[in-house]
Formats: C-alpha cells, sequence, structure tokens
C-alpha cells in the first residue's frame, strides 16, 4: 500500500490549495467538498453558538484570482483553460473567478485521488451547470457517477417562485472502470401499502412513509431494496440536536456517513479541503476512517475537538481526544517523485505537416499529454513533437520566443533549427547570469 505524507485526524488551518498541492498524487480515497456557493455574500455563525467567531466570504472579484492559476491551468489543462476562456466571454466576470478558483483546486484533488477514489461536490443551483461542465473537463464526462439530490424541509420559502427545498451533490470517480464502491440499501414501503386504506391517520402518526412522509400504519412493515436511490430526503440539523454547532452552512452527519460509506472502508482516507463545521471529520471518526480536514479558520479545529469529545465519547469523557487531533499551519512535505526534482516544466514545439514552417511553442509538464489533446481534434493526427526542454524558467522562455518570431493565431514562423537553437541560448544565458550573481 502506498504511504500518506499525511497523518491521521490532522486540521491544516490554512488555504487549502498550497496543502492540495503538497499531498502525495493517488493517495487520498474520498474527497467531499462543501465549498462556497457563489452566493456573493458573507456568512457568519451566530453569537452564542459553538461556532461563533466562525465566517467566510462567498465572494469572488478580480483581484482574488492569482495569474499564477490561470497560468498553470493555460499550460497544464487545455480543456479546463477552452471552457474558462468560454465561460469568461460571456461576460459575468463573477462567475469566472469563482470557476477558476474552482477549478485549480479540483485539478489538484483529482490528481491526490487514487484510481479507486470518489469525489462528491456539494453545490447548489447557483452554479450547478456550471460546475458539472469543470467537473467533466477535469475528471473527464465518462467518469461522472451521479447527480444526487438531498432534499429537505427547512428553508427556500417564497411568494415568487417553487420552494427551493434541494442541493445537488455531484459524484465522480477518478476512473470508473475500478472506482470503490459499495451499494447502500434503503428502507421502502411494503408494497400492500397501496391497497390499505386509513381509517383514522392520527392512530399511525408514528411511522411515516420514507417518500411521502404521509402517516402509516405500525404492522405493515418494510422491504429493502437492492440499491439506494439518488434523491435523499435527510433533514437539516434541527436546531436542538446534539450536532448543532451554529455555523451557517452545517450539513447534517447522516448525509456524510451515507457518502463515506458508500465509497471507503475501514481505514481509508477520506478528505475534506473546506472542512468549517467538522461534520465530515466526525462523520469518518465515527466509521474508523482515517482523515483530514483543511479550513482557512483556526475556528474549525476548535470545532473538531468540541465535536469529537461530545459527540463521539460523550461528556463523560471529555478529554479522550484532546492530543489525538494534529493541528497544522503549514503544507505537508511531499514525498513522492516530484519532491525531488526541481520546480520545472517543458518548453515544447509542435508541428503539423500541413502548416510547413509553423510551430506552437507552449509549456507543459507532460508535454505527450499536450500532443494528444492536439491529435484528438485531428482526425489525420497530423502533429508531432519536434522538441521538448525542460526548465524552471519555462515561462521567460516561452515568452522570449513568442516576442522574438513572427506569430500567426498563436503559432510562431520561422526555421525549426533556428527557434531550438535560440530555446538552448537563452537557458544558456540564463545558466551564465545566475553563475556571476553567486560570484
Amino acid at each position: 500500500m502506498k504511504q500518506v505524507n499525511l497523518e491521521n485526524r490532522t486540521v491544516f488551518c490554512h488555504d487549502n490549495l498550497p496543502v492540495l498541492e503538497n499531498i502525495d498524487s493517488a493517495t487520498i480515497d474520498l474527497i467531499y467538498l462543501d465549498p462556497p456557493f457563489n452566493k456573493n455574500k458573507t456568512f457568519t455563525a451566530p453569537i452564542g453558538t459553538s461556532a461563533a467567531g466562525a465566517s467566510f466570504d462567498d465572494v469572488f472579484k478580480e483581484a482574488a484570482i492569482q495569474t499564477e492559476w490561470l497560468e498553470t491551468i493555460r499550460e497544464d489543462h487545455e480543456t479546463l483553460h477552452r471552457l474558462l476562456t468560454g465561460i469568461g466571454q460571456l461576460g459575468n466576470r463573477y462567475h469566472f473567478c469563482y470557476l477558476a478558483y474552482m477549478g485549480i483546486r479540483l485539478v489538484e484533488c483529482h490528481r491526490i485521488l487514487k484510481d479507486t477514489g470518489s469525489l462528491y461536490l456539494h453545490c447548489d443551483q447557483t452554479m450547478s451547470h456550471y460546475l458539472k461542465l469543470l467537473l467533466d473537463s477535469i475528471f473527464g464526462e465518462v467518469n461522472f457517477q451521479n447527480e444526487i439530490i438531498w432534499n429537505y424541509k427547512s428553508g427556500g420559502a417564497t411568494k415568487r417562485h417553487f420552494a427551493r427545498k434541494h442541493d445537488t451533490i455531484l459524484y465522480y470517480a477518478k476512473d470508473k472502470t475500478c472506482v470503490l464502491f459499495n451499494p447502500q440499501h434503503e428502507k421502502s414501503i411494503n408494497r400492500a401499502y397501496k391497497s390499505y386504506q386509513f381509517k383514522d391517520v392520527t392512530e399511525y402518526k408514528d411511522v411515516k412513509c420514507d417518500l411521502c412522509q404521509s402517516p402509516l400504519p405500525k404492522n405493515l412493515g418494510y422491504y429493502t431494496k437492492p440499491y439506494m436511490r439518488d434523491s435523499w430526503h435527510i433533514d437539516m440539523v434541527g436546531r436542538t440536536a446534539l450536532e448543532r454547532t451554529g455555523y451557517p452552512t452545517q450539513k447534517p452527519i447522516a448525509l456524510l456517513e451515507r457518502i463515506i460509506k458508500a465509497s471507503s472502508r475501514e481505514n481509508d482516507w477520506v478528505l475534506d479541503p473546506f472542512c468549517g463545521s467538522a461534520t465530515t471529520c466526525i462523520a469518518s471518526e465515527k466509521l474508523k476512517r482515517h482523515w483530514v480536514g483543511i479550513d482557512s479558520s483556526h475556528k474549525a479545529y476548535e470545532l473538531v475537538q468540541e465535536r469529537l469529545n461530545k459527540e463521539i465519547t460523550g461528556l463523560t469523557y471529555p478529554l479522550k481526544y484532546k492530543n489525538q487531533v494534529h493541528y497544522r499551519t503549514s503544507p505537508p512535505s511531499r514525498t513522492d517523485s516530484v519532491a525531488r526534482v526541481p520546480k520545472e516544466k517543458y518548453v515544447y514545439i509542435i508541428s503539423n505537416k500541413h502548416y510547413p514552417n509553423e510551430y506552437k511553442v507552449g509549456i507543459a509538464k507532460e508535454p505527450k499529454r499536450k500532443l494528444d489533446s492536439y491529435q484528438s481534434s485531428d482526425p489525420n493526427r497530423a502533429y508531432k513533437i519536434e522538441f521538448a526542454f525542460p526548465s524552471p524558467h519555462f515561462r521567460a522562455i516561452e515568452k522570449y520566443i513568442h516576442d522574438t518570431f513572427k506569430k500567426r493565431h498563436g503559432w510562431v514562423s520561422g526555421d525549426l533549427h533556428k527557434i531550438i537553437e535560440f530555446i538552448k541560448n537563452y537557458t544558456n544565458c540564463i545558466h551564465r547570469n545566475e553563475k556571476e550573481v553567486k560570484k
């Protein structure tokens, strides 16, 4: 089994992107994330609740989007780059900024999942259709498993439209051909119910139908269906519930338990990059999974401690988890192959025999994957890698070539050998300058 560069029961109080970037590849079994929904407002926990002091901005503006994210997406994720470019051209910059923020993080989530792993992304009608496209471009449309509807009683009432009483959970496999999935069961009404006539509804008030919440007779009985449906009725966290923290977007533990049971086994690794109210952490502990939570607020760590003591051990053992939850304020250190090489990418040259003396000069971690993306759009498969040169100065070299040679639709025109010579010479100049600075 591949070693994980993480400690069980760890909460990282840090921006989740650097943490995700520093987790070893293919080590996580299940990721559940309940990110901001792009509601364009700030959420704050009420004073007097366990979560008091916790707040987060669900607002995404141009200034918050780092150029590095967009450059990385352009260089390494062609399909995602095209999608974001198209969305940006629609004119709604809030959507573009939100999806750029989510896209760079979902790319890392995909990388750290095992081939048998799964990802569940929690969202609502605000951005669910955009996020589906985002996930299709990263995971591949073929690896989409389910759109799960979580419906509930609370909230959403209005006189202007139908009451909004559900959220959406998008479930993807890293590779659907080998994904781990444990079929879940649900109770359903005995078929005899269809012909049953109620005489006095009040006499059956203690038992209700799973589907319509109508009262059922106590002696009616249930049968078990072999597979659970993709529409789940689970009530929100009640005001008097033991698990209630007051966190503004807290999800019920029953919801997370269902997901964790379906897509992991005991001792598997579960990760929540937006762990907030700590529900994923608590559900994972109850089900004997290893877990890691990430949140920018220190309050997440406090809530994990409080909820473990209250919901797992009970109030009679308040200190059991005191020294068993690890608090980290910096990312982990990678131990896989990436940790042993400099941070560099390839400057590549791709040609097409139908366009003589024109070349695509770009950047990629894996030039072969970049070539494949070009070939997939060409029935003649006429593209070819002419040259690939690894360097930590990849962006400076790419700019230098594009500034030096004539360009046409993003491709450069010129003699191939001369372009290669310029790439090598620019790198040699950088090395000479670095040596002179050290002297």
